[in-house]
């Protein structure tokens, strides 16, 4: 077995003996003083070498216990101690003994900016600081304290704050150092605790030196930031900054040499999902805020994170798979922190329009897969709407409220607009930009009584409110972050539907704002009003009590496998906008006319997708409910994926051959099924022939329609 040894005198030091002792290697770890010692876990595979060692006295100690690894884990400014170290080492290899030096990295973040002043040596920093008048609160540590206490005037304001060591206030005796004025205290420390000894002493500068996050130093910055004293930061020597490994790495390198695998559990993570409001920063919440200040991690649109400093590290991103992998990554490479603290911002409210609920979904599901460990929370914000809203000074809680934001002219938006206004008889709109504000003015450009209402970067300094002409909005050109709300007389509303070919059933009752409106939801779109070509079509009277059966809700996901000319995927995507759609279909002919429908019903909530079941549902988001009007001969090898989901999936099948008629009966007994229902349609049709109405018989089609239960039975078993 290899000897190894680490002078330690880091956090990270300590962390790694820790670590090593879990996996069962034996090693031995050099301390300073008896207070290292102390906060050292005694465990039987590690052997504790107290006291200082001069050169000699290291390098006798080193050729004597031949050590293979030597792991230089001190402080980043024991400069000395490491020269010291690699020095032996380097002795003991001119002798030909084989031995390996590693340098354990402690990462430095002290970028300079307003309210930190940056001095080369301690020397430097304690002159500077017989100009500061008031308290001096110092957090050097005690090894350089006699450079700080030469001066009368200047020791006789400090406070010293010392490791609660025998070593460290003897120190502070010899130099002259008052118990009141001594703080022995240890680590690490909150900036609630900084800013709390800030006010008990009424400290008006803070000293501390360039150390790493795990030495506090953004602790101190923020508490030091927050109370208006300056921050004196003594710069670490430029050379010792690129040298060094970082914790991982030396873990690899102990791996290599051992054999035995270090499993550094991931670090803990608390992850927020917030809403940052509008955009300005005195609009978000006092939580939010308090959780930016305590954040290690920040993720985000670019926009929302330019102004924000987190302890570590940012990142603009906002898809659930990219946010997902870099957590993955970040809690591997973080993991000597043990817990990290993670805001993800959405822009106005969460809830509203953003893409949190994709995101919560992901990290949700990655938490109890054991992917990312830690807990999640989300922290509402305040919307656009809700500042747009008390801009114009109306209420919005009985407006339409729609997003054209990313939408193109084939989504079928003009005609959604139009439909809430025509409901609402007010409707606020989220838009892209210009260009969508010039998009409404061509909509509305005939319409003389319409209100169009836009305001212009809400809550910033360049704040507009406009009434807009849709002349006036066909010209805007200053881009920005723009809200909409749109009012129009009722006449005009109803007009503008009936261009749009949207059914108002009910007439508008009431004043602007009051509206109510009634429009059709049931299935019941006539056959000729598809565009069908050569392509087999449900008939209509089928298509309704497939339809009835399928049991669609407000936000279910359907499959439409052998969508065909998509009759029942534009009838299911026309019932709500809530309903997302995936019209399957493998025909070329097929899927053209499944764009034509798409485009003439205006379903931007209809997904086409193009290729064979099974195979075309890799990729798709879980469906609540299937239709199978097609199969090719595939069915058996289509329910098998569908049951392999997690959740229980709504099924309905049709079939007019006996051979597709045959395998219901093993859909039964080959899966876990509930609630299995079969029926037989046969419709005739009457058609005027001379002075009699004649009956047609429509082929007979069976319906079968059941609860798959899929994952969700073995989970009960």
């Amino acid at each position: 077995m290899k000897k190894i040894i680490i002078f330690s005198g880091t956090t990270e030091g300590r962390k790694l003996s820790e670590l090593m002792a879990a996996a069962g290697i034996a090693h031995t770890v050099s301390v300073a003083t008896d207070y290292g010692k102390l906060v050292m876990k005694e465990h039987p595979k590690v052997k504790i070498q107290e006291g200082r060692l001069s050169k000699e006295a290291m390098s006798e100690f080193l050729r004597k216990e031949s050590f293979d690894l030597v792991i230089d884990a001190t402080h980043p400014y024991a400069v000395e101690v490491t020269r010291t170290i690699k020095s032996c080492v380097a002795g003991m290899k001119a002798d030909g003994l084989k031995v390996i030096y590693l340098r354990l990295k402690r990462s430095i973040h002290a970028a300079e900016e307003a309210g930190l002043r940056f001095f080369d040596s301690n020397e430097a920093c304690a002159e500077a600081l017989k100009e500061i008048k008031g308290n001096i609160l110092l957090t050097t540590g005690s090894k350089e304290l006699s450079v700080y206490t030469a001066s009368e005037e200047v020791k006789k304001r400090l406070y010293v704050r010392v490791l609660p060591g025998m070593e460290s206030l003897e120190i502070c005796r010899r130099e002259g150092i008052l118990p009141q004025q001594i703080l022995a205290l240890q680590g690490p420390f909150s900036e609630e605790l900084n800013d709390a000894l800030i006010h008990q002493y009424e400290i008006k500068c803070m000293v501390t030196k360039q150390g790493g996050i795990t030495g506090g130093f953004l602790e101190k910055k923020e508490a030091a930031l927050k109370n208006h004293i300056p921050l004196f930061v003594i710069r670490r020597e430029a050379a010792e900054e690129e040298d060094g490994l970082s914790f991982d790495a030396v873990c690899e390198k102990i791996e290599a040499l051992t054999g035995v695998n270090l499993s550094l559990r991931p670090a803990e993570l608390t992850i927020t999902l917030a809403g940052i409001g509008p955009g300005a920063g005195d609009m978000m919440t006092v939580r939010l805020k308090e959780a930016l200040a305590e954040a290690d991690l920040v993720l985000g649109a670019q926009r929302l994170i330019e102004a924000v400093t987190p302890k570590l590290e940012k990142e603009a991103l906002y898809l659930p798979d990219k946010i997902l992998s870099w957590l993955e990554e970040k809690s591997r490479q973080y993991a000597v922190h043990e817990k990290l603290k993670v805001v993800i911002l959405f822009s106005g409210d969460i809830g509203f329009y953003s893409g949190w609920g994709k995101v919560r979904m992901c990290l949700e599901e990655a938490l109890q897969k054991g992917v990312l460990h830690g807990t999640l929370q989300s922290i509402p914000g305040i919307s656009s709407i809700q500042m747009m809203a008390a801009a114009c000074g109306v209420s919005w809680e009985n407006a339409g409220i729609y997003s054209i934001h990313g939408k193109t002219d084939t989504d079928g938006w003009q005609s959604e607009v139009l439909r809430r206004l025509q409901e609402n008889g007010r409707l606020f709109l989220l838009v892209s930009g210009a260009k969508d504000i010039r998009k409404l003015g061509a909509l509305f450009s005939d319409k003389e009584d319409c209100r169009i209402t836009v305001g212009y970067q809400l809550s910033y300094p360049q704040q507009k409110l406009m009434e807009l002409t849709p002349e006036e909005c066909r010209e805007t050109e200053q881009e920005g972050l723009y809200v909409v709300m749109i009012e129009q007389e009722e006449h005009e509303v109803k007009e503008a539907c009936e261009e749009q070919g949207i059914q108002k059933v009910s007439e508008v009752q009431g004043a602007r704002g009051e509206q109510e409106a009634a429009i059709t939801i049931s299935p019941g779109i006539p056959d000729e009003a598809f565009i069908r070509g050569k392509v087999p079509m449900t008939k209509g009277e089928v298509r309704q009590v497939s339809l009835c059966s399928l049991r669609l809700q407000e936000n279910s996901v359907l499959y439409d496998i052998g969508s065909g000319t998509g009759s029942i995927a534009v009838e299911a995507a026309h019932l709500s906008k809530g309903i997302k759609v995936y019209a399957i279909e493998k025909k070329e002919e097929a899927v053209a006319l499944l764009a034509q429908n798409k485009e003439k019903f205006q379903v931007s909530n209809m997904e086409i997708i193009r290729g064979t079941a099974p195979e075309a549902l890799n990729g798709l988001e879980e469906p609540t409910h299937v239709f199978i009007g097609g199969s090719g001969g595939h069915l058996m090898e289509i329910l098998e994926v569908l049951a392999a989901k997690k959740k229980r999936i709504r099924v309905v099948m049709n079939a007019i051959s006996l051979e597709t008629v045959a395998e219901f009966k093993q859909v039964k007994e080959r899966f876990s099924v509930c609630n299995f229902e079969l029926i037989q349609m046969q419709v005739s049709r009457y058609h005027e022939l001379g002075s009699y109405y004649m009956p047609k018989a429509e082929n007979p089609v069976m319906i079968c329609s059941f609860d798959l239960q899929g994952g969700e039975a073995d989970a009960e078993a």
